[in-house]
């Protein structure tokens, strides 16, 4: 499992990584991130802590992959791989082995994560975001695409955009009509605030790896129903005359029995079952999150979108006083 993080320079990846995890190292809904390894955990844990204090990383300037767990009540339930590209990368040339390696990344990815400096489109400037070198190069991994992956477009700084208008988000367009050309893609636009206060900062992770937790869960759940379908033929091919015939031979020959045979297919069914009970509550969970937020939908305009956006800006249910928003922190 690898989620692709792309954005030009300065948009804030490094900052959103690190507001992230320090973040979620309190239980959001059950789930929390942990490092795999212990001195990535502790980088991450300082640099939260820094951005806390007004003190922001300094920029990536090469390819960093770093791996994680998804934890959901206490028990890791996925690990992933998360690839940061340096800025710059989306200004190579096709022919540059940095960009082919990009193109292959994202090809091959489970789920994406485009950034967008949000302050920056509100002052009318979609250059420094590069917005349409990433739409192509979007556009390039999801031609192929045939199984499920979510991509995210991230909108960082929002908490500098007074109102979302429908001309911030016109250079939008290439990339939202590339995730509804295909029926494999979950697309969202997310707005997010990372700083001495965050906003929405889970959203964007969970929202890329729901796909991959509800896939899993589906191909566990297949698996338990083709073992236990195996199990039942078997069993019946072991009743009667045919059974016996089938005993005797496969004893004399040293082969399993259709008895044996079946019996194994329901350990094997069991086996996956209980797969199933580990996985099917938090892919219920992050299915259900993923309902709230602002998906890319055919059908839906520009209008739509800068609606939405405004009611979420400042948390997923910022106006339900009387309820706790899991997604402000």
């Amino acid at each position: 499992m690898r989620i692709i993080m792309l954005g030009h320079t300065g948009v804030g990846k490094t900052t959103y990584m690190a507001s992230l995890y320090g973040s979620m190292q309190q239980s959001i809904e059950g789930f929390r991130l942990k490092a795999v390894e212990p001195e990535h955990h502790k980088r991450w844990i300082e640099l939260a802590e820094q951005i806390q204090q007004g003190k922001y990383p300094t920029l990536t300037d090469q390819r960093q992959e770093y791996n994680f767990y998804l934890r959901y009540q206490g028990k890791n339930i996925l690990q992933f791989a998360w690839a940061d590209y340096r800025g710059g990368a989306i200004l190579e040339t096709q022919k540059s082995d940095q960009t082919k390696a990009l193109v292959q990344d994202l090809k091959t990815a489970d789920g994406i994560m485009l950034f967008c400096d949000c302050d920056a489109l509100a002052q009318g400037d979609s250059r420094s975001n590069q917005i349409g070198r990433m739409t192509t190069l979007a556009s390039q991994a999801l031609r192929e695409l045939n199984r499920p992956m979510s991509l995210a477009i991230v909108l960082t700084k929002t908490d500098l955009v007074m109102d979302f208008q429908v001309d911030l988000l016109q250079s939008l367009n290439g990339l939202i009509a590339a995730i509804n050309a295909n029926d494999f893609v979950w697309g969202a636009l997310l707005p997010i605030a990372c700083g001495q206060q965050l906003r929405n900062v889970p959203m964007p992770l969970l929202f890329v790896l729901h796909a991959a937790v509800v896939f899993q869960a589906t191909t566990i759940y297949a698996g338990v129903e083709s073992h236990t379908e195996l199990a039942k033929s078997y069993e019946a091919q072991s009743r009667g005359f045919i059974g016996m015939a089938d005993w005797v031979i496969a004893k004399l020959n040293k082969q399993e029995t259709y008895q044996e045979m079946a019996a194994k297919e329901k350990q094997q069914a069991l086996k996956k079952q209980q797969e199933l009970q580990e996985i099917i509550e938090p892919a219920k969970s992050l299915y259900n999150y993923v309902q709230k937020l602002p998906l890319i939908k055919p059908g839906l305009n520009l209008n739509d979108y800068a609606r939405l956006l405004s009611e979420n800006k400042g948390g997923l249910i910022e106006n339900a006083e009387n309820k706790l928003d899991i997604w402000i922190i």
